[in-house]
């Protein structure tokens, strides 16, 4: 059972609670609790949570109800400490805040401590997730198909037959943009069949892969955030690990499967739309011949080019699941909380998409 200490000074009501804060104790404690508040001459109340060895929503109602009755009454109600357990169970409903020190607010220090502390453990956790997802994407994968029958085929048609429509119209424009562009500086130096040149690198090496990645972080990357967002508000991320089902290798790894199949093929679409998008503004608008652009274009690329699209579509891929992933688990809270992820995380993935893309450019081109 758990056990509650008392003590009043200056106006301040400390209420310590230690033992296991659950079902059993909190019809006993709620009586208790609510006559102390209930007291004259109380002004604030600070309740500390340090010792809490078990907690369930039982127990996160009762505060809940403290607190609504201290604002009923204009009491300030602060928690000033809690353990593992308490954090845990309060997190799915509010993020405790921190006792305010002494001095109006936390220093600079602290404050840039803090900072680098909770990018620490969200680093953390973005590690540990990767690694599950690649280790069960390889050697779960037979049980991830036995749980969830026909998950993978589900995710690619979601994410890649769906996405055909947007990225082939976004490629073509963007093909036939860059040649239009192209075209009236190429006239001047009678260097007009070199636009297939242009056309067919800029597509395979850089814009088809890129434009296909920012077109897929903030369709399916938004969507694979707001999803797992939305499971963990709902606690059905718990209700998977108490029916003994990982939520990584359950939720995930199907989506980082079914990314990783579609995405090459949706940069090989983008560079096709793209370069045809080029070739009908050389046709159309500079008076090349068909034949004459083809051919230019088949002695510009090499398979180097088209090799290291692929290999950027991919690590792409890998990013927008991975931080979609990452951001939605950190969901709590309620509504609020899934759309304030879903935002960051497709900030996040574009922002590392082109993070990456730089960094390969300099691997592969310098």
């Amino acid at each position: 059972m758990a056990t509650v200490e008392l003590s009043t000074a200056a106006g301040e009501l400390r209420v310590t609670l230690s033992g296991p804060l659950t079902r059993a104790s909190v019809a006993s404690l709620r009586p208790q609790l609510l006559a102390a508040l209930r007291q004259r001459g109380v002004r604030s109340v600070a309740v500390d949570l340090g010792g809490i060895a078990a907690m369930d929503t039982a127990g996160a109602a009762l505060l809940a109800v403290l607190q609504q009755e201290a604002a009923r009454r204009g009491v300030a109600l602060q928690l000033v400490a809690w353990s593992a357990c308490a954090e845990g169970a309060l997190g799915r409903f509010v993020r405790p805040a921190r006792e305010p020190r002494a001095g109006g607010g936390d220093s600079w220090l602290v404050s840039l401590a803090d900072a680098a502390l909770a990018q620490w453990a969200g680093f953390k956790h973005f590690a540990f997730l990767t690694a599950d997802t690649l280790v069960w994407s390889v050697a779960g994968a037979t049980r991830t198909r036995r749980v969830r029958r026909g998950a993978l085929w589900l995710e690619a048609n979601r994410i890649g037959v769906e996405a055909l429509g947007i990225v082939a119209l976004i490629a073509f424009l963007i093909g036939a943009v860059v040649a239009l562009q192209s075209a009236y500086q190429l006239q001047q130096f009678g260097a007009d069949i070199f636009v297939a040149n242009l056309i067919g690198v800029s597509m395979t090496r850089e814009m088809g892969p890129l434009m296909t990645a920012i077109i897929i972080a903030g369709r399916s990357g938004a969507s694979i955030a707001a999803e797992i967002a939305t499971m963990n508000v709902n606690e059905e991320v718990d209700a998977l690990r108490t029916m003994g089902l990982e939520p990584v290798r359950y939720v995930v790894v199907p989506k980082f499967q079914a990314i990783t199949l579609t995405m090459p093929g949706l940069v090989v679409f983008a560079n096709l739309l793209g370069i045809f998008g080029g070739f009908l503004v050389a046709v159309l608008y500079m008076d090349l011949g068909a034949s004459a652009f083809l051919h230019q274009l088949f002695d510009a690329l090499v398979v180097k080019d088209l090799v290291s699209g692929l290999i950027k579509s991919v690590a792409f891929a890998w990013i927008i699941v991975l931080v979609a992933a990452h951001h939605g688990f950190q969901a709590y809270g309620g509504a609020d909380s899934v759309g304030k992820v879903t935002t960051t995380s497709v900030v996040s993935s574009i922002f590392w998409v082109i993070v990456a893309d730089a960094v390969f450019n300099i691997v592969f081109y310098m």
